[in-house]
């Protein structure tokens, strides 16, 4: 095939060879209802041209060992014992090894139970990305890329403090990591989260459809979170429905589960109209997001899942896979592991801020916790979380007075080792440190308070910021705060950043609002007030106009500009919440902002999410503490 070609730089004419190189062909989709056209592409080549670079290649990480092990299985005399064995066991097993590890590597702990319900959903998944097809026999295609066919999709529930939400959150980066490391170096898992407690109108909102480029609902999000601009080819996406509100058989309820189950089954189906009983949407498999694969979807709630609502999840095929399971907290053993883990990465992290740390040619601080003696309690593991970030508090203010004692006499040392024991008796723990090659030790005792806080019988140097608001709240509140010590302890606490965040609960309205405000005089404190999350919203969605007040873009605005306005000074930013809930739906709609873990929107990423440490809310609840929101807090007054 010839043709001509001008050549713009020479000006000259010449002759260009072209020959055909590929033809693909592509058919109509079998069983469509309305027939697509066929297409027919040819690939031409020019004979003269350089050739391009040619795209690199990755092998299989695991092609090596597929190989190995299917070789000694043909070698074998016989086969009876490989019949029960998928040919990709032994990688499926590496990669939910790996998953383990990466779970605990970022902070959350799991026991057997845990890995006995999601061991077997993940090897299905797993296994799914890996082949080309379902059959498993030989010869065996193995899929280029990891590509998922079965729908992982999962349903939490539990008490409060079971760990639903720390898992999800965990399961990113894990999942991540097992299928970069054994499968595909090159793909990449994203995080969507859409939180489901707030009133019907909003959740329709937010779920809404709309055509084109003016289409900004969550399915909208997840679709393109599967292919950013930073990266070079299309992953994965965990979508986090969390807190699926209760049933409400009378429907009085704001929000209802049954009606949320309704709404998701036919927004993500990409259906505008009603939920219709009996009656699956029409080409639902075909439209929207509920045939993808490489979705993973995980609900969390403190709930039951009524059969109403599974009925009508389970009609998208993203969901037919979905599993409900009790999630419990950690306990025994397990328990024990756990603490002494979380404890050890806090105290960490904490002496790697440490500026001591940071001078040039100083040594890495290493920090031995060989024996962790302390009541691990049972039930909800918030408790035992703040409790634990406490203790850490104390550790690392022990080991700074420690460090600073050595230098003045010339026997500092990168080393230490660290005993925290709790004696039963007399309710005191008392922790030991002790630098290696020094028969020195440093000790500190702390009793307990109100909702496991912490004391020391001997307080080292608090900040004063904390004792001078307690004060100053005293005279305006006299006979009227009972625990004035634990108040100072949970104030200093959170100008230090030990809790994240910090939560007073109170059913005085007033002493909530004055605290706040006393608050907001000390340096580096900004405040908020009077906020009612019925009548004020506490996160936007794309489709609310920019300028629409809510409280998470508040704190945020806040923190962007004080930040900008205080860069290199040494006193940090910290924001003080007032908010006032009148009525049960107003503390459920606070969960999520006052929750231990980053609040995110669905269009947030790692990098907009608005973490809480610095950060105090005051909370008025008008009549009875739901348990959800008690579980959150850090001390009632």
């Amino acid at each position: 095939l010839n043709a001509n070609d001008i050549d713009n730089n020479a000006k000259q004419k010449k002759q260009s060879r072209y020959e055909l190189d590929e033809v693909y062909y592509k058919p109509s989709p079998m069983g469509r209802y309305f027939p697509k056209h066929e297409r027919i592409t040819m690939y031409m080549k020019d004979l003269d041209a350089v050739e391009p670079k040619e795209g690199k290649f990755i092998f299989l990480p695991s092609l090596t060992q597929i190989l190995t092990l299917r070789s000694a299985a043909a070698a074998a005399t016989t086969v009876a014992n490989n019949n029960n064995k998928h040919p990709l066991d032994s990688v499926i097993n590496d990669m939910i090894s790996t998953t383990w590890e990466n779970l605990f590597r970022n902070g959350y702990y799991v026991d057997t139970e845990r890995k006995e319900y999601l061991g077997p959903l993940l090897h299905k998944f797993y296994l799914s990305g890996l082949l080309d097809g379902k059959d498993g026999n030989m010869p065996i295609l193995l899929n280029a890329h990891f590509t998922p066919t079965y729908p992982l999709s999962l349903y939490l529930h539990g008490t409060a403090g079971a760990g639903k939400s720390s898992l999800v959150r965990s399961l990113v980066p894990s999942i991540n990591s097992a299928i970069s490391t054994h499968c595909d170096p090159e793909l990449l898992v994203r995080f969507v989260k859409q939180n489901l407690n707030k009133p019907y109108k909003t959740l329709a909102l937010e779920l809404e459809l709309r055509p084109n480029n003016n289409d900004y609902s969550v399915m909208s999000i997840i679709q393109g979170r599967r292919m950013t601009l930073a990266q070079s080819k299309p992953g994965l996406v965990l979508v986090a429905l969390e807190e699926m509100p209760k049933d409400d058989s009378d429907g009085n309820a704001d929000p209802n589960q049954g009606e949320v189950g309704r709404l998701i089954s036919m927004r993500f189906s990409g259906r505008k109209g009603e939920f219709k009983v009996g009656e699956a949407p029409r080409n639902s498999t075909k439209r929207g997001i509920s045939g993808d694969a490489t979705i993973i979807s995980i609900f969390t709630s403190n709930y039951n899942l009524e059969p109403s609502c599974l009925e009508a999840l389970q009609r998208l095929d993203m969901f037919k896979n979905l599993t409900v399971v009790k999630v419990a907290p950690v306990a025994g053993k397990d328990r024990e592991a756990f603490s002494l883990s979380y404890l050890t990465q806090r105290v960490d992290e904490g002496l790697v801020a440490t500026p001591t740390s940071r001078k040039k040619g100083s040594h890495k601080n290493v920090v031995n916790i060989f024996n962790l003696d302390i009541p691990c309690g049972e039930g909800d593991i918030r408790p035992l979380v703040r409790y634990l970030r406490m203790l850490s508090f104390y550790i690392h203010a022990l080991l700074v007075m420690r460090s600073k004692s050595s230098i003045d006499d010339g026997s500092a040392s990168a080393s230490s080792d660290v005993s925290v024991s709790f004696d039963a008796s007399t309710n005191i723990t008392t922790i030991t440190a002790k630098n290696n090659g020094d028969q020195r030790t440093n000790t500190m005792q702390l009793k307990p308070g109100s909702f496991q806080n912490l004391y020391a019988i001997t307080p080292p140097a608090l900040d004063t910021r904390a004792s001078n608001t307690v004060a100053e709240l005293q005279k305006l509140h006299p006979n009227t705060i009972r625990n004035p010590m634990e108040l100072s302890q949970i104030l200093d606490f959170y100008f230090a950043k030990t809790l994240a965040p910090a939560v007073i609960l109170s059913h005085n309205q007033q002493l909530i609002r004055d605290l706040v405000k006393l608050l907001s005089r000390c340096d580096g404190v900004h405040d908020i007030s009077n906020i009612d999350p019925t009548s004020y919203k506490m996160m936007k969605s794309l489709y609310d106009p920019s300028d629409t007040p809510n409280l998470r873009d508040d704190i945020l605005q806040i923190l962007h500009n004080a930040n900008s306005r205080e860069q290199g000074s040494s006193v940090s930013i910290s924001v003080a919440v007032e908010l006032a809930c009148p009525t049960t739906d107003a503390q459920l709609q606070i969960r999520e902002i006052i929750e231990d873990t980053p609040s995110m929107t669905a269009f947030s990423t790692e990098r907009s999410a608005m973490h809480k440490d610095g950060l105090l809310f005051g909370v008025f609840v008008d009549g009875d503490i739901t348990p959800e929101i008690e579980s959150r807090a850090s001390l009632v007054i």
